[in-house]
């Protein structure tokens, strides 16, 4: 049987930079649609510094591409252009 995504918050925009970063309603499923309209540097990012997932990740998003990262809910992401992003789970 095929996963099935549910959605737990309502879709929110992030800005680009690191300034403008969310933990998406402290979520630890995130969607990500690149709405950049280009390649979209997508990074997740330990705030205080001393989380037990090495603190930092990122990866490339292409423009119109969807991808879901799980994050420890305090985590926060950002992207090196705007993207959308949703809080979500997996059931079946």
């Amino acid at each position: 049987m095929a996963d099935i995504v549910k959605l737990l918050g309502a879709e929110v925009s992030v800005s680009a930079a690191i300034g403008n970063s969310s933990t998406v309603g402290s979520a630890t499923l995130v969607r990500v649609y690149n709405s950049s309209g280009g390649v979209n540097v997508i990074s997740v990012t330990d705030p205080t510094g001393i989380g037990t997932y090495g603190g930092v990740g990122s990866m490339t998003v292409v423009d119109g591409a969807v991808e879901y990262i799980s994050k420890p809910s305090w985590y926060t992401i950002w992207g090196s252009g705007s993207f959308k992003a949703t809080k979500v789970g997996f059931t079946n």
